[in-house]
């Protein structure tokens, strides 16, 4: 038995390849042959090993799948996420600028709030500094200061009112009045002004006055009268050698009556008179009052011409009327009188000569710029002290 049984271990080894070989379903096993020990748990493990492969293969492509379809839901997430966050920033990068942008406009409108602070401070630091010196000067501002300015402003008006008006009358009383202020001060420092002022006054005198007013008013009346003058005319013919004529016309004409009819009209029609001027014809209706118009437009041309010192315009103008007057009408005495005040008229002189009286302005205000900077000094002196 023990013979029988080594080589059968013997010779299993060497049938061990054959095992991969499936049997024949026809062939029937070998009665007395056993059968191979691990043949059925291989096959049992390659069929697992099968199951556990397709298994695993499954489990990847579903961890592949599902890896997939989370990783794009969160790709989409992401995505939307990202969207929300670019549009939150845009957002939020327009309100930063907006304000930013407001931010600027406050500054600049309190920069400039600021300088107009600024500046309305410094405007009330002026207008303070100057009520405050003006206080102190009123404090100290005596009787002879009020006088100086009263002389000031007299003076000054003295100036505007010979320039505006063009007459002496009101500049020389209101230069007087401020003469006698500087002369009730008794101030020896006044004494320039004083000499100033007399000058002035000695020149106003000197310059005289032209009488605008009457000369215009003589123009005037002189026009109202040109109606009243006579215009050169042919001697009027008597009632009594009319009535004569007529007596004779109607009685028998004879030789002598026409001869003597015939000599009376030559007679009327023809007189010699002694004149130093060339005969001129006698002037129509129409042209006597042409005539005594354009006198009466010469004389209102020279009343122009007054108010606007045209001494030329207003000499010439009052001659022209002057010769049309001797030319055209009768030398009556009221003709004759009004030809000697044309003559009076034109040698008037029209034009004001106006001097300068800006020398005892300048003077006194001279004086009040020593006296106030006299007293400062003073006031700082004792501030020292």
């Amino acid at each position: 038995m023990t013979e029988d049984s080594k080589p059968a271990t013997d010779k299993t080894p060497e049938k061990q390849p054959e095992l991969s070989k499936q049997p024949e379903p026809n062939k029937q096993p070998e009665p007395n042959k056993q059968p191979e020990p691990n043949k059925q748990p291989n096959a049992l493990a390659a069929s697992i090993f099968h199951v556990l492969k397709i298994i695993l293969i499954l489990g990847l492509i579903a961890a592949v799948l599902a890896g997939s379809w989370l990783g794009w839901s969160q790709w989409q997430l992401w995505t939307l996420e990202t969207d929300r966050s670019e549009i939150q920033l845009t957002s939020l990068r327009d309100s930063m600028d907006s304000i930013e942008q407001q931010y600027r406009l406050d500054q600049e409108r309190q920069a400039i709030q600021s300088k107009q602070f600024q500046q309305a401070l410094t405007d009330l630091q002026l207008r303070s500094n100057s009520q405050g010196r003006r206080l102190a000067e009123l404090g100290s501002t005596t009787r002879s200061d009020w006088l100086l300015a009263e002389a000031v402003y007299l003076t000054r008006l003295a100036a505007q009112r010979l320039q505006t008006e063009r007459r002496t009358k009101n500049s020389l009383a209101l230069l007087s009045n401020a003469d006698q202020i500087l002369q009730e001060l008794d101030d020896p420092d006044l004494t320039p002004a004083r000499s100033a002022m007399a000058a002035d006054i000695t020149a106003l005198r000197l310059a005289g006055e032209v009488d605008v007013e009457g000369i215009y008013l003589e123009l005037n009346s002189l026009v109202d009268s040109i109606d009243q003058l006579s215009i050169l005319s042919a001697p009027a013919q008597s009632e009594a050698e009319q009535q004569s004529a007529a007596e004779s016309i109607e009685e028998s004409p004879t030789p002598e009556s026409v001869l003597e009819g015939f000599s009376q009209q030559l007679a009327q029609l023809i007189r010699v008179r002694q004149r130093s001027q060339p005969i001129e014809p006698m002037l129509q209706p129409e042209e006597a009052t042409l005539v005594r118009q354009n006198i009466r437009l010469m004389l209102e041309q020279a009343q122009s011409a007054l108010l606007r010192e045209q001494q030329v315009i207003f000499s010439r103008s009052i001659g022209k009327a002057q010769s049309w007057l001797v030319q055209y009408f009768q030398l009556n005495p009221s003709a004759q009188v009004l030809s000697d005040r044309l003559s009076e008229l034109a040698k008037a002189q029209v034009v004001q000569q106006l001097p300068e009286i800006n020398t005892s302005l300048e003077a006194i205000e001279t004086a009040i710029v020593l006296r106030h900077s006299r007293l400062m000094d003073k006031t700082e002196l004792e501030n020292q002290e």
